[in-house]
């Protein structure tokens, strides 16, 4: 961190000093950002299933409750599964290598064009991840003859989704390259904020629901109250974009950008650094400012 953060320093003392020829161009900018979003997946093994100490996101507490068991029975039964799974007589195994699809990056940005050459630049944007693989139930009934291995296991799915917002705030340092076209860079800091959405398990057409409750066994219609805990937090880092910029008009210009971010996301007993990146595009209005 101590090495991204002088490096920031050094961009900007550069860009101050860097000065234009007319330098009383100045103003506000607006922009649009859509894109993509590839989050390291580092993070994403907090939907996995496993739990923590804390008992958190466990899918064996629930797997193990005896409500939830003799559903999982019934609907292996449907689909032609002869030998239940008996507490005692099965065991779990859960995905160690999960990763996020890539999601939308989409948000916001404004810029204040100091010169020319170089802007202070605000951004949020918004991305909605999913992490999603496979986890297996060992049958081990002792009623089930060694040959018939289709019984000997269950194949499920487990899944989780999470909301991040990312707050970028930097300088951006704009080189000519033709009248119609520049080379742009942005490097800054950045606040991330993660909340988990959702974690669950789906055998067949049975999904049950395994984002933490609350600290005891929780079973549906039983009377013990149920809670909404928020998961995630914040987290911070820094970034780099460099993009080239095409002008269309004085007023309208379009920004091929690439944001790379090392950054730390919040997850409780998860939370690492992490590379992640994000390719898009920046619709940029001026002249309704200036």
């Amino acid at each position: 961190m101590r090495k991204i953060l002088i490096i920031i320093v050094l961009f900007v003392g550069y860009s101050v000093f860097a000065q234009e020829s007319d330098d009383d161009y100045s103003g506000f900018e607006a922009g649009l950002n859509v894109g993509a979003y590839f989050g390291a997946r580092n993070t994403a093994n907090f939907y996995n299933g496993a739990g923590n100490e804390d008992g958190m996101n466990s899918a064996d507490k629930i797997i193990n409750n005896e409500h939830y068991l003799n559903q999982i029975n019934e609907v292996l039964e449907q689909n032609g599964y002869r030998y239940p799974l008996i507490a005692g007589s099965y065991y779990t195994e859960y995905p160690t290598k999960m990763k996020y699809t890539p999601s939308i990056y989409a948000g916001l940005n404004g810029r204040y064009w100091l010169n020319r050459k170089l802007a202070i630049s605000v951004s949020m944007d918004f991305s909605r991840l999913y992490a999603r693989d496979q986890f297996v139930i060992y049958n081990t009934n002792p009623n089930i003859p060694p040959s018939n291995k289709e019984n000997q296991y269950v194949i499920g799915t487990i899944a989780g989704q999470e909301d991040r917002v990312n707050i970028d705030i930097g300088m951006v340092r704009s080189f000519r390259l033709s009248d119609r076209t520049n080379f742009i860079t942005e490097v800054g800091f950045n606040l991330n904020n993660t909340t988990v959405g959702l974690n669950k398990i789906e055998i067949y057409t049975l999904v049950i629901d395994i984002k933490y409750k609350g600290p005891y066994d929780y079973v549906p219609n039983s009377g013990n109250p149920e809670y909404e805990f928020r998961q995630g937090g914040i987290g911070y880092g820094a970034y780099v974009s460099p993009g080239i910029q095409l002008n269309f008009t004085d007023g309208i210009s379009v920004d091929v950008y690439s944001n790379f971010y090392y950054t730390y996301i919040s997850l409780e007993h998860y939370s690492q650094w992490g590379l992640h990146w994000a390719p898009y595009i920046r619709f940029n209005f001026t002249r309704m400012f200036l």
